[in-house]
């Protein structure tokens, strides 16, 4: 019986890492209109994710047309999110553009995507996870749509040639590394919104002439302001906001200059 026992245990504990492999597994593919083959992860009733693939670094090319519903056993599902490393390595990619069902890029969703240089992103996004397009070497120009609320460390880093970044104007928190060595950059609008700075988000600037603060209320770095910006550097600000940012104990140490 003893040994009875212990076959049967050892039997499921040789299934369990099956299971939990399958779980992490596509639930089913489908072609989008731009020619590839993409899969897909059921996440919730009628919504799914563009879920990763072994085969994708080596499949994937050109531009991708994310759609806005795929359709599978019968049934429609609404195209909602990017999975986790969903893209990652993938160097041939060129560029994407995502549907406005979209609310969700997961971390390093396209992380090392050497020769991403468009990226569409719809006006319902919300998420945009950690280190999502770090090392994106092609990238030249930024848009975030003002629905994203969060921002995750390292979003941006090492995007060298990125020239410009448009930031949403309803994030609270510029987060850690953001835009580390995005040494491209000749400046940056910080909207009224962004109340705190986190440590090295513009760390490895080369380029940049001049930062522009469209808020009244001088934001809070959370490290330093080497990390931020090298103290040459002119800041300029709204004539209400003047007085604030002089008197500023980290502010005050930056060449203030009126819009």
């Amino acid at each position: 019986m003893k040994k009875i026992i212990l076959f049967l245990s050892l039997a499921m504990l040789a299934v369990v890492p099956a299971v939990a492999q399958n779980d992490n597994e596509p639930d089913f593919s489908s072609v989008c209109s731009s020619g590839q083959v993409l899969h897909y992860k059921i996440v919730d009733y009628g919504e799914v994710y563009v879920w990763p693939y072994f085969q994708y670094p080596e499949m994937l090319g050109g531009f991708i047309n994310i759609p806005r519903t795929v359709r599978y056993d019968g049934q429609n599902y609404i195209v909602t999110g990017i999975a986790d490393e969903c893209f990652a390595n993938c160097i041939r990619i060129q560029g994407v553009e995502m549907p406005t069902t979209m609310f969700v890029i997961g971390d390093s969703a396209f992380a090392g995507c050497t020769d991403l240089r468009v990226v569409e992103m719809p006006k319902t996004l919300t998420d945009i996870g950690q280190y999502a397009f770090a090392g994106d070497t092609s990238l030249i120009d930024v848009v975030m749509p003002n629905s994203v609320v969060e921002l995750g460390p390292y979003a941006f880093a090492d995007c060298y040639n990125v020239r410009h970044f448009v930031i949403s104007h309803t994030l609270s928190y510029l987060p850690e590394g953001v835009f580390k060595n995005c040494a491209s950059v000749t400046g940056y609008i910080i909207p009224a919104s962004i109340d705190s700075i986190g440590c090295n988000a513009f760390y490895g600037y080369r380029d940049i002439r001049d930062i522009t603060f469209l808020g009244n209320v001088p934001p809070h770095p959370v490290c330093d302001t080497e990390l931020c910006f090298g103290r040459d550097i002119p800041v300029y600000v709204t004539p209400r906001a003047f007085d604030a940012y002089k008197k500023s104990y980290i502010w005050g140490q930056y060449p203030i200059k009126s819009m």
